[in-house]
């Protein structure tokens, strides 16, 4: 990884007015690529999975996430330049619900293909239903709800984003 970007994120993490969510999410972003053919796959989520559920928890917190992002973008360039499309996402897509449901979707849809095996018990997720097998649009909507009401209930019962999104990867995997 560059030295630049070390220093950024060293920088990120000394800075009070960006939250540990968007530290997280920048961090991710910044060593994602330095991962070489599945090794993340020990240490972290997939991409697919990884980047649904960051989508869903700043749609929580859509404007604050937005202004941190903006904070990243004018303090730590290099940094803002690996989290730029992930910023974008949020800040252009003003229709919030779809995104969630398409986050949501994108969890399902890892489940059901058979990558997330482990997920499927978790979910409760009959993946040799007709609809699932398919796995394209076909994602039951009372399957996208029950997602969307855990990152919710995550979210109320806990005191921070990031706090929220531990309980929920421990729902994915419980």
């Amino acid at each position: 990884m560059e030295e630049k970007i070390l220093e950024e994120l060293q920088k990120l993490y000394d800075n009070g007015r960006i939250g540990a969510l968007v530290q997280e999410i920048c961090e991710y972003f910044a060593t994602k690529d330095n991962y070489e053919n599945g090794s993340y796959e020990d240490e972290i989520e997939p991409p697919e999975i990884t980047e649904a559920v960051y989508t869903l928890f700043c749609l929580q917190a859509r404007e604050q996430i937005l202004d941190e992002l903006t904070l990243v973008s004018k303090k730590f360039p290099a940094l803002y330049e690996r989290v730029r499309d992930f910023h974008q996402l949020l800040l252009v897509n003003m229709d919030c619900k779809s995104l969630e449901e398409s986050s949501a979707k994108a969890i399902l849809q890892y489940s059901a293909n058979g990558s997330g095996k482990e997920l499927d018990a978790s979910l409760q997720i009959d993946v040799s239903a007709p609809e699932v097998a398919d796995a394209g649009e076909s994602i039951s909507a009372a399957d996208t709800a029950r997602i969307l009401d855990q990152v919710e209930l995550c979210v109320r019962t806990t005191d921070s984003l990031s706090e929220a999104l531990d309980k929920f990867y421990r729902y994915l995997h419980s």
